[in-house]
């Protein structure tokens, strides 16, 4: 608690214990502390710091399957969303691979892959799952940067439970570097929350209109946009908390 002290204060901790001690609590505990977050520009536990601290701290052993609803989820997700937008043979970036969980979907469709990843603990569990794949390279970055990525060199950038946990400010440092590193015609697929926080799960405080302005603010173009898809007649939901994937262009 003591770095969310630090960067949040003194009540919104104490909220923050209150929401974690007591279940009749949480709900109004909750409330409170995104009344203050807005209020006083909190950062919450969205921080670049408290992301690399949770990230180091986390229980890997799942490889980040805890997140996914179910194998048919998982698997229609990459039928129906990575598949159809990562063509084979691409220059691949990955923000925040985790423990591999689609890395190992990107890798086999990649002539170069990089992932990036704030938390030095994911870089290493990574560097050793793929460590026999001659195309794929991992570092750590600053939670809002793309260090070691060459101007106009990436045919697409995924990030999947990555943005959804990253505040609009370093989002739109972010999105400079995508139009920095993306190819005249690139793409980006990002997960992402919609509501500021106010669904749960911890998103950050971004909303999908604020995104949507800071897209094109920096030159680029939002491609699509979508909760829910739709698979041999069944319809799968993105997320839990009302997100959304945005596939993001550089105009070519």
């Amino acid at each position: 608690m003591g770095l969310t002290l630090k960067e949040n204060g003194l009540l919104y901790t104490l909220l923050l214990s209150g929401y974690y001690g007591g279940s009749g609590l949480s709900n109004l505990a909750f409330e409170r502390m995104q009344t203050l977050r807005k209020k006083k520009g909190l950062p919450g536990l969205n921080s670049r710091s408290l992301n690399t601290q949770i990230w180091d701290d986390w229980d890997w052993q799942a490889g980040g399957d805890e997140w996914t609803p179910s194998p048919e989820w998982k698997s229609s997700l990459v039928k129906s969303i990575l598949l159809p937008n990562v063509p084979q043979g691409s220059r691949i970036v990955e923000i925040g691979p985790g423990a591999g969980r689609w890395t190992e979907h990107l890798i086999p469709l990649a002539s170069e892959y990089q992932g990036i990843d704030i938390s030095s603990k994911c870089v290493e569990i990574c560097s050793a799952k793929f460590a026999a794949h001659q195309n794929a390279t991992f570092r750590t970055n600053d939670g809002n940067n793309l260090p070691g990525v060459a101007d106009a060199s990436i045919d697409v950038i995924w990030s999947f439970d990555v943005f959804v946990h990253i505040n609009l400010a370093d989002i739109a440092t972010y999105l400079d570097e995508f139009k920095r590193v993306l190819k005249p015609g690139g793409v980006a697929i990002i997960h992402h929350g919609t509501t500021a926080g106010h669904s749960g799960g911890w998103r950050s405080d971004a909303t999908t209109a604020e995104l949507n302005d800071l897209i094109v603010s920096k030159g680029l173009v939002v491609k699509a946009q979508f909760g829910d898809w739709e698979d041999d007649g069944k319809r799968f939901e993105v997320g839990l908390y009302q997100d959304q994937v945005t596939v993001i262009s550089k105009p070519a």
